[in-house]
Protein backbone atom coordinates (compact mmCIF):
# COMPACT_ATOMS: atom_id res chain seq x y z
CA UNK A 1 0.00 0.00 0.00
CA UNK A 2 1.13 3.48 -0.70
CA UNK A 3 0.80 5.96 2.46
CA UNK A 4 -1.95 8.60 1.99
CA UNK A 5 0.25 11.07 4.42
CA UNK A 6 4.16 11.81 4.03
CA UNK A 7 7.02 13.75 6.34
CA UNK A 8 9.46 16.53 5.23
CA UNK A 9 12.32 15.33 7.05
CA UNK A 10 13.34 13.12 9.47
CA UNK A 11 14.56 14.91 13.05
CA UNK A 12 18.70 14.68 13.73
CA UNK A 13 17.84 15.83 17.26
CA UNK A 14 19.50 12.78 19.71
CA UNK A 15 18.39 14.43 23.10
CA UNK A 16 14.74 13.78 24.95
CA UNK A 17 13.36 13.63 28.47
CA UNK A 18 13.64 10.07 29.89
CA UNK A 19 10.51 8.68 30.83
CA UNK A 20 8.10 10.78 28.94
CA UNK A 21 5.30 9.78 27.27
CA UNK A 22 3.58 12.19 24.21
CA UNK A 23 -0.24 11.63 22.97
CA UNK A 24 -1.81 13.80 19.91
CA UNK A 25 -5.58 13.41 18.92
CA UNK A 26 -8.74 15.26 19.02
CA UNK A 27 -9.86 14.91 22.84
CA UNK A 28 -12.92 12.51 21.63
CA UNK A 29 -14.28 9.64 23.19
CA UNK A 30 -13.55 7.37 20.33
CA UNK A 31 -9.39 7.81 21.33
CA UNK A 32 -9.91 6.28 25.17
CA UNK A 33 -7.92 9.22 26.73
CA UNK A 34 -9.54 8.59 29.64
CA UNK A 35 -8.16 5.14 29.44
CA UNK A 36 -4.68 6.24 28.87
CA UNK A 37 -5.00 8.54 31.45
CA UNK A 38 -6.16 5.46 34.19
CA UNK A 39 -3.07 3.17 32.53
CA UNK A 40 -0.17 6.02 33.16
CA UNK A 41 -1.39 6.22 36.58
CA UNK A 42 -1.22 2.29 37.09
CA UNK A 43 2.53 2.31 35.41
CA UNK A 44 3.53 5.24 37.37
CA UNK A 45 3.72 2.90 40.31
CA UNK A 46 6.45 0.80 38.67
CA UNK A 47 7.79 3.71 36.67
CA UNK A 48 8.36 6.49 39.32
CA UNK A 49 9.22 9.21 36.73
CA UNK A 50 6.86 8.69 34.05
CA UNK A 51 4.96 11.86 32.46
CA UNK A 52 1.93 11.61 30.17
CA UNK A 53 1.94 15.38 27.76
CA UNK A 54 -1.87 15.05 26.00
CA UNK A 55 -1.75 17.46 22.84
CA UNK A 56 -5.14 18.95 20.97
CA UNK A 57 -8.23 20.37 21.85
CA UNK A 58 -12.15 18.98 21.88
CA UNK A 59 -15.14 18.10 23.41
CA UNK A 60 -13.79 16.08 25.89
CA UNK A 61 -11.10 18.69 27.84
CA UNK A 62 -13.39 18.67 30.86
CA UNK A 63 -13.91 15.18 31.86
CA UNK A 64 -10.38 14.57 31.29
CA UNK A 65 -9.66 17.11 33.43
CA UNK A 66 -11.88 16.28 36.34
CA UNK A 67 -9.98 12.32 35.75
CA UNK A 68 -6.81 13.61 36.39
CA UNK A 69 -7.80 15.59 39.25
CA UNK A 70 -9.61 12.79 40.42
CA UNK A 71 -6.27 10.71 40.30
CA UNK A 72 -4.58 13.64 41.59
CA UNK A 73 -2.03 13.56 38.36
CA UNK A 74 -1.65 16.67 37.53
CA UNK A 75 2.12 16.94 38.56
CA UNK A 76 2.41 14.05 36.08
CA UNK A 77 -0.68 14.12 33.63
CA UNK A 78 -1.16 17.26 31.69
CA UNK A 79 -3.24 18.75 29.11
CA UNK A 80 -1.23 20.71 26.70
CA UNK A 81 -3.93 22.15 23.74
CA UNK A 82 -2.61 23.06 20.24
CA UNK A 83 0.87 23.50 19.76
CA UNK A 84 3.72 22.72 16.78
CA UNK A 85 4.23 19.35 16.94
CA UNK A 86 7.12 18.79 15.06
CA UNK A 87 8.83 21.49 17.40
CA UNK A 88 7.76 19.19 20.40
CA UNK A 89 7.88 15.15 19.82
CA UNK A 90 11.96 15.13 19.46
CA UNK A 91 11.82 16.00 23.40
CA UNK A 92 9.92 13.05 24.33
CA UNK A 93 10.91 9.13 25.54
CA UNK A 94 8.20 7.30 23.11
CA UNK A 95 4.72 8.03 21.55
CA UNK A 96 1.78 6.35 22.84
CA UNK A 97 -2.40 6.11 21.03
CA UNK A 98 -4.94 4.28 22.84
CA UNK A 99 -7.09 4.73 19.53
CA UNK A 100 -8.89 1.35 18.60
CA UNK A 101 -9.55 3.04 14.96
CA UNK A 102 -7.96 1.47 12.09
CA UNK A 103 -6.29 3.88 9.72
CA UNK A 104 -3.17 6.03 9.04
CA UNK A 105 -2.73 8.28 11.77
CA UNK A 106 -0.61 11.09 10.56
CA UNK A 107 0.09 12.37 14.32
CA UNK A 108 1.88 8.67 14.45
CA UNK A 109 3.84 9.06 11.51
CA UNK A 110 5.11 12.45 12.19
CA UNK A 111 6.39 10.83 15.92
CA UNK A 112 8.07 8.27 13.63
CA UNK A 113 9.27 11.26 11.82
CA UNK A 114 10.86 12.70 14.89
CA UNK A 115 12.24 9.12 15.87
CA UNK A 116 9.89 8.52 18.54
CA UNK A 117 9.43 4.55 19.58
CA UNK A 118 5.79 3.78 19.69
CA UNK A 119 3.31 2.19 21.95
CA UNK A 120 -0.26 1.04 20.09
CA UNK A 121 -3.18 -1.41 19.79
CA UNK A 122 -2.59 -3.79 17.16
CA UNK A 123 -4.80 -2.40 14.58
CA UNK A 124 -4.43 -2.27 10.65
CA UNK A 125 -2.44 -0.02 8.50
CA UNK A 126 -0.85 2.80 11.27
CA UNK A 127 -0.25 0.17 13.79
CA UNK A 128 0.90 -2.51 11.99
CA UNK A 129 3.06 -0.21 9.43
CA UNK A 130 4.75 1.71 12.03
CA UNK A 131 5.31 -0.30 14.95
CA UNK A 132 7.61 -3.37 15.07
CA UNK A 133 7.57 -4.98 18.91
CA UNK A 134 10.42 -5.08 20.50
CA UNK A 135 12.00 -3.04 17.51
CA UNK A 136 10.81 0.14 17.81
CA UNK A 137 8.31 0.25 20.61
CA UNK A 138 5.15 -2.23 21.31
CA UNK A 139 2.12 -3.64 19.87
CA UNK A 140 -0.20 -4.72 21.78
CA UNK A 141 -3.72 -7.28 21.41
CA UNK A 142 -6.91 -5.34 21.68
CA UNK A 143 -8.67 -5.86 24.66
CA UNK A 144 -11.92 -5.15 26.11
CA UNK A 145 -12.11 -1.35 27.10
CA UNK A 146 -12.71 -2.63 30.90
CA UNK A 147 -9.35 -4.40 30.33
CA UNK A 148 -7.46 -1.81 28.20
CA UNK A 149 -5.89 0.35 31.20
CA UNK A 150 -4.15 -2.77 32.38
CA UNK A 151 -2.82 -3.77 29.19
CA UNK A 152 -1.60 -0.25 27.85
CA UNK A 153 0.18 0.17 31.64
CA UNK A 154 1.93 -3.11 30.99
CA UNK A 155 2.97 -2.33 27.38
CA UNK A 156 4.84 0.82 28.95
CA UNK A 157 6.57 -0.84 31.77
CA UNK A 158 7.91 -3.19 29.31
CA UNK A 159 8.69 -0.60 27.21
CA UNK A 160 10.92 1.29 29.45
CA UNK A 161 12.10 -2.41 30.66
CA UNK A 162 13.84 -3.24 27.52
CA UNK A 163 14.61 0.03 26.92
CA UNK A 164 12.57 0.67 23.71
CA UNK A 165 12.65 4.54 24.10
CA UNK A 166 16.67 4.58 23.07
CA UNK A 167 16.97 1.29 21.23
CA UNK A 168 13.86 2.12 19.39
CA UNK A 169 14.52 6.03 18.06
CA UNK A 170 17.19 4.76 15.15
CA UNK A 171 14.66 1.91 14.10
CA UNK A 172 11.69 4.68 14.15
CA UNK A 173 14.23 6.89 12.22
CA UNK A 174 15.03 4.00 9.71
CA UNK A 175 11.29 3.60 9.16
CA UNK A 176 10.30 7.07 8.66
CA UNK A 177 12.67 6.98 5.65
CA UNK A 178 10.02 5.15 3.23
CA UNK A 179 7.27 7.81 4.17
CA UNK A 180 9.57 11.11 3.21
CA UNK A 181 7.81 13.50 0.38
CA UNK A 182 10.49 12.22 -2.20
CA UNK A 183 10.26 8.85 -1.81
CA UNK A 184 6.29 8.58 -1.30
CA UNK A 185 5.99 10.89 -4.98
CA UNK A 186 8.43 8.22 -6.48
CA UNK A 187 5.72 5.28 -5.29
CA UNK A 188 2.75 6.95 -6.63
CA UNK A 189 4.89 7.96 -9.76
CA UNK A 190 6.10 4.41 -10.24
CA UNK A 191 2.22 3.22 -9.85
CA UNK A 192 0.44 5.82 -12.31
CA UNK A 193 3.41 4.72 -14.36
CA UNK A 194 2.70 1.01 -14.33
CA UNK A 195 -1.01 1.81 -14.72
CA UNK A 196 -0.68 4.02 -17.82
CA UNK A 197 1.62 1.05 -18.89
CA UNK A 198 -1.33 -1.65 -18.59
CA UNK A 199 -3.51 0.85 -20.29
CA UNK A 200 -1.59 1.08 -23.85
CA UNK A 201 -1.01 -2.71 -23.80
Amino acid sequence: TIPVGYINEVSRKRSYRPYSLITASRLATEKHLDLLIKAVVLAKESVPDLTLDIYGEGGERSKLEALIQKYDASHFIKLCGHKDLNQVYPDYSGYISASTSEGFGLSLLEALGAGLPLIGIDVEYGNREFIETGENGIRFERTSLKDMPEQLAKAIISFYQQQLDKKGRVVSKQKAKAYLKANVAKRWQDLLEKRNGLNEN
